[in-house]
């Protein structure tokens, strides 16, 4: 009896199928045209906080003695800081070294002495920013011998991003119905959306300088902070 085989061309025709099929699937989807435009939010607002770096240095023939008065003078500033009305939680001690240098008489000659320097560096918070200049000057009369930073800042920026968020979505929109428009063209469905934040810049109202019937202290002036966002809106083109 002659068997016939009828399977290969079957085969041969799912193969081909299966390929096409795949071909199909695999191809990428043609994007739309689109009109993408950039909104800008930008809100300006008065600091609630500042944050001092404060620093602390001594030098001694001995490390014992340059490291004590180091922790007495540091003590005192803390003491300081916290009769101004900085909290516990708020002052933070970023930075402690001991090193040595070598000693030189009044020639330049070097000794063969060891000079030990001690730096403490202490970073706080004052949540009263009009209280900076009495606060700095009851530092430094503690204690601190340098001012490595003063920044001031926005505890919660919840409010004011949200602002300039909102902001930059309408300055979008606006931008894009406009130019659609001037095109002749109608604006379909929302296709993509992105934000990015920059920010705080400082923003000067005045003249730095201290105000008027302040209290005794070191001059200084708060001014505005500025946050921006902007937001970037991609619309289908129908």
């Amino acid at each position: 009896m002659t068997k016939i085989h009828v399977w290969a061309p079957v085969m041969l025709l799912a193969a081909g199928l299966l390929l096409a099929g795949c071909s199909a699937v695999g191809a990428p989807p043609t994007p739309p045209d689109t009109l993408s435009v950039t909104g800008t939010g930008i809100v300006v607002v008065p600091p609630d906080i500042v944050t001092m770096t404060l620093g602390v240095q001594t030098r001694g023939e001995e490390i014992g003695s340059a490291v004590a008065q180091n922790n007495l003078l540091a003590g005192r500033v803390m003491q300081a800081l916290s009769e101004a009305g900085v909290a516990a939680e708020d002052m933070q001690t970023t930075y402690f070294n001991v090193y040595t240098q070598p000693k030189y008489d009044e020639f330049g000659n070097p000794t063969g002495e060891q000079i030990y320097s001690v730096d403490n560096t202490l970073t706080a918070v004052l949540r009263d920013p009009e209280n900076l200049g009495a606060t700095l000057e009851a530092a430094l009369a503690a204690g601190a011998n340098s001012v490595q930073s003063v920044v001031y800042g926005v505890d919660d920026l919840t409010p004011a991003l949200d602002e300039a968020r909102q902001l930059a979505i309408s300055d979008a929109q606006r931008q894009a119905e406009q130019m659609a428009t001037a095109a002749g063209v109608n604006l379909g469905a929302l296709y993509t959306i992105t934000d990015t934040y920059g920010g705080p810049v400082p923003y000067y109202e005045a003249m730095v300088g201290g105000k008027g019937g302040a209290a005794a202290g070191v001059p200084t002036a708060p001014g505005s902070l500025t946050y921006q966002v902007q937001v970037g809106l991609s619309y289908v083109l129908p």
